[in-house]
Formats: C-alpha cells, sequence, structure tokens
C-alpha cells in the first residue's frame, strides 16, 4: 500500500507541476490534502485488485447458459419448520418463500458455448462437463451444496416460507432472499446481498456489494448485524420496531425515523496492568436508539452510507 501510494503521489505531483518548456513556475502544493487524495485513489485501486480475485475472469456478456437441471427435495415433516444451508463456490444465490411442502431446486450451469463450427487442434467442443451438485434432507433440516470452483453454477430455491436459512457464495456470489420468515444467516464474499418481505430476524456480511434489508416484522430482543466492505448498508423496519444500534461508516447516516436518537459514544479504557498507564480511545462508533432501545443491531460499511428506514 505504502509503495503504491508513493508512485501515485509522484505521478499525481508530476501532473500538478509539469511547466511548459522553458518557463519558471511557482507551485505551492498543499501535502496533506494529496496526500488524502492519494490515499483513497489507493485504496479504491486495491479494493478493485482484492475484489477481482471473485469474479470468474470472464465478463458476464461472455458467459453463455449451457443447462438447466430441477430437483425437488421432500420434507421429512411437511409443514413444519425447517432449515435451509446452501454453500456455492461459484454462483448466485436466489431464495424465494412459497406455499409448498418441498423445497424445489433449479440450477443453471454457465459455461462456453458449444458450437460445431469452432475447433481446437481440430477438434470441436462438445462439453463443458456435468453438475458438481449435491443435496440432503434430514428431519426437515435441506443441505445444498455446490462443489465446483472453475464452473459458475446459479441456485434458484424454492423453500416453505417457515424455513430459517444459512447461506455462503463466494466467485460472482450476489444473494437474493424474498418472502422468508425465519432466521437468516447469509454471508457472501463477493457480491450484494438483498433481503425483501423478511419476518424474524437476519445477519449478513459481505466485502464487495451493497446490504439491503427490508423487514415485514422483527424479532424482538434478538441482535442483528449487517456489515460490508464496499457498499451501502440499507435497513427498513416496520414503524414500531426497537432496537439500539452501534454503526460505523466513513460516510453519512441517514434515517427517517423521528423516534430515533444518538446515544453520546464512550471511549474504550484499557489499563495495561504489566507496564502500567491507561489508553483512552475513540473507534468511530456511533450509538443509538430506535424506540427508546432494544437488542443490539450492528451496521458498519467502509465505503458507503447507512440508511435506516421506515416501513
Amino acid at each position: 500500500m505504502k509503495n503504491m501510494k508513493t508512485i501515485l503521489m509522484v505521478l499525481i505531483a508530476g501532473l500538478m507541476i509539469k511547466p511548459a518548456l522553458g518557463q519558471d513556475i511557482d507551485v505551492k502544493v498543499d501535502t496533506r490534502q494529496l496526500e488524502a487524495s492519494v490515499e483513497r485513489i489507493a485504496e479504491t485501486a486495491v479494493e478493485h485488485v482484492i475484489g477481482s480475485f471473485g469474479n470468474d475472469h470472464k465478463h458476464e456478456g461472455q458467459l453463455q447458459e449451457q443447462s438447466t437441471q430441477e430437483v425437488e427435495i421432500p420434507l421429512t415433516s411437511p409443514g413444519e419448520r425447517g432449515t435451509l444451508n446452501v454453500e456455492s463456490r461459484n454462483g448466485r444465490i436466489k431464495i424465494v418463500g412459497y406455499d409448498g411442502r418441498v423445497v424445489k431446486v433449479k440450477m443453471t450451469k454457465y459455461g462456453k458455448k458449444v458450437d460445431k463450427n469452432t475447433s481446437k487442434d481440430g477438434m470441436r467442443l462438445i462439453s463443458n462437463g456435468g453438475f458438481n451438485f449435491e443435496a440432503s434432507e434430514r428431519n426437515n433440516n435441506v443441505k445444498v451444496e455446490n462443489e465446483g470452483w472453475n464452473s459458475r453454477v446459479d441456485f434458484e430455491i424454492q423453500v416453505p416460507k417457515n424455513f430459517d436459512l444459512k447461506l455462503r457464495s463466494y466467485n460472482n456470489g450476489h444473494i437474493n432472499v424474498e418472502d422468508i420468515d425465519g432466521e437468516l444467516d447469509v454471508e457472501s464474499y463477493n457480491g450484494p446481498i438483498t433481503l425483501l418481505n423478511i419476518g424474524g430476524s437476519a445477519s449478513a456480511s459481505t466485502y464487495n456489494g451493497a446490504v439491503k434489508a427490508t423487514f415485514t416484522s422483527v424479532t424482538a430482543d434478538v441482535p442483528m448485524n449487517f456489515d460490508t466492505y464496499n457498499g451501502d448498508v440499507d435497513i427498513t423496519v416496520p414503524a414500531g420496531t426497537k432496537f439500539s444500534t452501534k454503526m460505523r461508516t466513513n460516510r453519512e447516516i441517514y434515517t427517517d425515523f423521528e423516534s430515533f436518537s444518538l446515544i453520546q459514544t464512550k471511549p474504550t479504557r484499557n489499563r495495561d496492568e504489566r507496564r502500567g498507564g491507561t489508553s483512552i480511545k475513540f473507534e468511530n462508533w456511533v450509538q443509538g436508539a430506535l424506540n427508546g432501545g432494544g437488542a443490539e443491531v450492528t451496521m458498519k460499511t467502509r465505503n458507503g452510507n447507512i440508511y435506516i428506514r421506515k416501513n
């Protein structure tokens, strides 16, 4: 990071002070402002490089839909609450709640287009391989897994509305959930997370992308967490929802709740018992209470705003 900042500072400074040939020029540069600008540019460049590791190194327009498969997973106790655990190495996950009694899984695999008119070393491509997929069910606990890293497979899964979810996605990791009444544990390495018409509680974390959650109801006294590095955190809850919140961002925080109040943040104090002395630190947290406070809701982003909206 330091080397990159140094290089960028030299390049930018060179552009700023480059004189015409044969001229003397007196330039005054605000180094503090320049260093701050360069630091922002350097961080953005590094984040772009890191984020690119999660991609499949192909533009989406170049991916061709190769094939689809659909399976139905029966439940041991239809109608009763269950859990769905999805882990995808490469591909998007979409979960939709419905008034059904089985779990329906649709898989779409992407790869190079099979074209009889193209060849490699005198041979033509006839297949990109099959699906690397496994599903299991036991006592209404359903597990779905895609073990392939090289081939992208998107999941579209329908589950009964009264299901708890645990979702993990890595490459191309967009995650969308709709119409679920349960506890959600959602994590994506590279992609936004969108939760719509959720009743219950949620924990959602990603590195690249916004985190958006819209609740029809919120389970009281259950802590929640919404966390991203690059993107907004955008939470919508019913008007009567009560929670206490810790928020952290380098940008702005907004709300349309009149009943939201800020709480004076206290520093952390640590005493060094071995060496003696005390350290006092403010860690950029903003604390608040909605409708008087309740269970703690943590919201954190590095490069994005935080929104708390009224449903």
